[in-house]
């Protein structure tokens, strides 16, 4: 598909257990994934940051399985924190890609394994995705999840909740100041979108961000560049408190994607990726392939001026979700839909499709 992918190493897919092994096999293997001795930390090698993520996501080895979509199927969400990762599950991915009641996929994932694992909330200004984000957030306390990734929007309301519940919150970042209004939002952790991620990317190189974040007071989590254990080290070394780790974990048997879309993800090098503003509005790396490279890679000037504007960014952005074929225009009741969530459903239905079957390629 012409799907985000950042570069990963052109190796088998192996298993959640085999990548975590592999990212563990650095200096500080047994510094990781030693037991832990009540409250010291687990030893000299591992900073204070990583053993306050570790402690704050009650996992083993400091990466996190990135939410995507697709890529929130409960058995691959178990399989990371199983094998000391901390598998994060995204609701919407879930419940519509999936076909899991929220509750239900929860307690699926606790009975594939008994390690932590977490949720992650995209934050919309939509007052009905802002009644179930609610009532998943209530759902996901009453099953014992410990750990709130957060993106978009403004988390206050979700540290409101989250914090008299002792539930953990880290929200991806893009730039300093973003990260400067939400660290003083009261959240426990920052995740660092840097340029190199899959999928929607942030603007500035790991190097750069975690210069610039020096000294912010949370934990930050490198997002983006991250394949396997020379990679963790590395971020590690730049002063992060660990990685999340997204496109590799789609290369894995427990992901529920096409096998043409790990296939490419494998053999994809980093000549192979580019960014393009088409899918999203905004920026995105994706494998470049020649239905792309057909149809640009950036939209028009018009288009370019309509995403800038704030007064016309989202409704642009909305409008430029892909489509089905077809679609229909009203609810079973007969009442027609407003334009941005007819768009909504039809970019979800899209994505699914493309999700699973290996003739649909989004552009």
């Amino acid at each position: 598909h012409s799907s985000a992918a950042p570069i990963v190493p052109a190796e088998r897919a192996g298993t959640n257990s085999d990548m975590l092994r592999r990212l563990a096999t650095t200096p500080l293997r047994r510094a990781i994934v030693a037991p832990r001795l009540g409250s010291r930390p687990l030893s000299s090698a591992v900073s204070a940051a990583t053993q306050r993520f570790l402690d704050d996501a009650g996992c083993a080895v400091p990466v996190i399985k990135g939410p995507m979509y697709p890529g929130s199927n409960p058995e691959l969400v178990a399989a990371v924190s199983a094998a000391g990762g901390l598998g994060v599950v995204q609701p919407i991915s879930l419940t519509h890609l999936y076909g899991h009641d929220f509750r239900e996929g929860l307690q699926l994932i606790k009975r594939l394994t008994d390690k932590p694992f977490g949720v992650n909330f995209t934050i919309l200004e939509n007052k009905k995705y802002k009644k179930q984000m609610d009532e998943w957030m209530h759902v996901a306390a009453d099953e014992g999840v410990k750990f709130f990734l957060t993106s978009l929007g403004k988390p206050d309301r979700i540290v409101a909740f989250a914090k008299p519940r002792g539930i953990k919150i880290y929200h991806d970042v893009h730039t300093p100041r973003v990260a400067e209004k939400v660290a003083a939002s009261g959240v426990d952790g920052l995740i660092c979108l840097n340029d190199a991620m899959g999928g929607q990317t942030g603007n500035r190189s790991a190097e750069m961000f975690a210069e610039q974040l020096r000294g912010i007071g949370l934990p930050l989590i490198q997002a983006g560049a991250v394949a396997d254990g020379a990679d963790l080290r590395r971020a590690l070394d730049l002063g992060y408190a660990g990685a999340s780790v997204g496109t590799r974990f789609l290369a894995t048997h427990e992901a529920q994607v096409t096998q043409s879309y790990k296939d490419a993800i494998v053999a994809a090098t980093g000549d192979d990726i580019v960014w393009t503003n088409k899918l999203a509005g905004t920026n995105s790396s994706v494998i470049k392939t020649d239905q792309l490279a057909a149809g640009g890679l950036r939209v028009n000037a018009l288009v370019a001026w309509l995403l800038r504007n704030r007064y016309t960014k989202t409704l642009t952005r909305t409008l430029m979700s892909p489509r089905r074929v077809n679609p229909r225009h009203r609810r079973d009741d007969g009442v027609a839909r407003p334009l941005i969530s007819r768009r909504l459903k039809q970019a979800m239905e899209t994505y699914k499709k493309a999700a699973f079957d290996d003739q649909v390629e989004i552009w």
